[in-house]
């Protein structure tokens, strides 16, 4: 029985050893340095024979080969990301994504879920409007990956480390094509004073005020972003930008209409912040490596296939 005990101790241990090799691999990548065995000893309490036996399985399976670089530690030859997150039994992802009907947004979440599932890395996945609140709820370590604008990201109170994100191309969060005015048909501009703004969305307060500056005569009427065509509709604004989504009815259909962003100041302030970027738990350091998994080359064709293959009867706008 004290065999057994002995033995189970020793399973555990070489469990966290490689959860913590792993998590060190997968954050310095391939050509990186594992912390020598003084420094696994000291910050982590795990012993030179327990690491040679994690190192030996992680190797054995080809998710993680390093060569000896001496007193310096050990250089990363070899890493496969899902292999190793597996071997190492590191948690599941947790995800943090905005709501879905955008083709952009909704292209965003397929590649991220599709490469995990790829990878055999098992997630979870949640949706919660407002970027800024998504950040901080990840950097506080609640969740583990938030899909976010650029815009959001930068306009965090605390400033992100550098490694805990992966900003895109601009467009990929919101498209030039899709991100819009949206007026009544039969109300022309010349008549527009009642602007719709979502105070609770940077991105949205942002632009609006450069595309209808109030000291042109505007007036804001605060309005969640979802809800610009229908308070539109309404008549209870002019006008409002809104993010293109899928909609049952084509909204010109029902009397509005789409405009572009016309003033160079709105157009330049939609290219800072229209990039997506994904965002990590600082307490998780392995999530790098799933960073360096998306492909923003494999994700700017799939946003452009969707557009040109978009349903045309979920088209709010057939024009555009």
């Amino acid at each position: 029985m004290a065999a057994a005990k002995l033995s189970a101790v020793s399973e555990q241990a070489i469990i966290h050893a490689k959860q913590v090799i792993v998590s060190h691999a997968l954050f310095a990548g391939v050509g990186g340095k594992l912390p020598t065995n003084v420094q696994l000893l000291e910050e982590h309490g795990i012993v030179a024979g327990t690491i040679q036996r994690a190192l030996q399985i992680l190797s054995a399976s080809e998710a993680l080969v390093t060569r000896s670089k001496g007193h310096m530690g050990r250089e990363i030859t070899q890493l496969d990301t899902g292999t190793c997150w597996n071997l190492a039994k590191l948690a599941p992802v947790q995800l943090l994504m905005p709501s879905s009907g955008s083709i952009e947004i909704d292209a965003l979440i397929k590649h991220i879920t599709a490469k995990l599932t790829a990878l055999n890395i098992a997630y979870f996945i949640e949706h919660q409007p407002g970027g800024e609140k998504r950040v901080e709820l990840v950097n506080k370590g609640k969740f583990d990956i938030a899909l976010v604008s650029k815009g959001a990201a930068d306009n965090m109170s605390s400033a992100l480390e550098t490694w805990q994100q992966k900003c895109l191309k601009p467009d990929s969060y919101y498209s030039m094509q899709r991100l819009v005015v949206v007026s009544r048909a039969d109300k022309p501009q010349t008549q527009w004073r009642r602007i719709a703004i979502d105070p609770a969305s940077s991105d949205h307060s942002s632009i609006t005020q450069k595309q209808f500056p109030i000291e042109e005569g505007f007036e804001y009427l605060e309005t969640d972003f979802r809800h610009v065509p229908a308070r539109v509709l309404r008549g209870d604004v002019d006008a409002g930008l809104w993010h293109i989504t899928a909609s049952p009815v084509p909204l010109e259909l029902a009397g509005l209409q789409a405009h572009r962003l016309s003033e160079p100041a709105a157009i330049e302030q939609h290219q800072a912040i229209s990039a997506a970027a994904f965002v990590v738990n600082p307490k998780r350091p392995e999530l790098v490596a799933l960073l360096d998994e998306i492909n923003s080359r494999q994700l700017q064709n799939a946003q452009s296939n969707a557009f040109s293959s978009e349903d045309p009867y979920a088209k709010a706008f057939s024009s555009l």
